[in-house]
């Protein structure tokens, strides 16, 4: 890449096509062996807190990739996590529109905004993880962004 002019391409090139016996055997090894469940991550990073009065750790982050392959436990705690600030980010607003917002509806309307705020976002994101391809193209939408698959 020259430093005047961008880059040739901007989609990373297509990898070849896993047969269905590779993708198996994958999620065989995945489940099986101790390196796909418990992998050589250090779990006590997700357990201290860096708080500022503390001694500072000279520990680095640790970091996933995109396509990057992440041990079973360490994806279900992570995704436990989310799904607990994500409940907080969708149940606070009808709450406090229903009921701080000066509106004060009455408790059984209060938890149908929250039901319904719930449902919405599930199909929503059932929406923006599919990925809808682009006739004739190499494009998909409702993804990050529009990227060759």
């Amino acid at each position: 890449m020259d430093e005047d002019h961008g880059p040739s391409q901007i989609a990373p090139e297509k990898a070849p096509r896993r047969s269905l016996g590779d993708r198996l055997r994958t999620v065989k090894k995945t489940f099986t062996t101790r390196e796909g469940l418990i992998g050589n991550y250090d779990y006590t990073f997700l357990f201290k807190p860096n708080l500022p009065f503390m001694k500072k750790s000279d520990q680095i982050p640790p970091f996933f990739g995109l396509n990057d392959h992440m041990p079973v436990l360490l994806a279900l705690l992570l995704g436990f996590q989310h799904s607990l600030a994500m409940l907080a980010g969708i149940i606070t607003p009808p709450i406090i529109l229903s009921g701080a917002g000066g509106v004060n509806l009455p408790t059984e309307q209060t938890q149908y905004l929250v039901s319904t705020a719930l449902i919405v976002s599930g199909l929503l994101s059932c929406i923006q993880i599919t990925r809808f391809h682009i006739w004739k193209t190499p494009y998909v939408l409702f993804q990050t962004c529009a990227v060759p698959c």
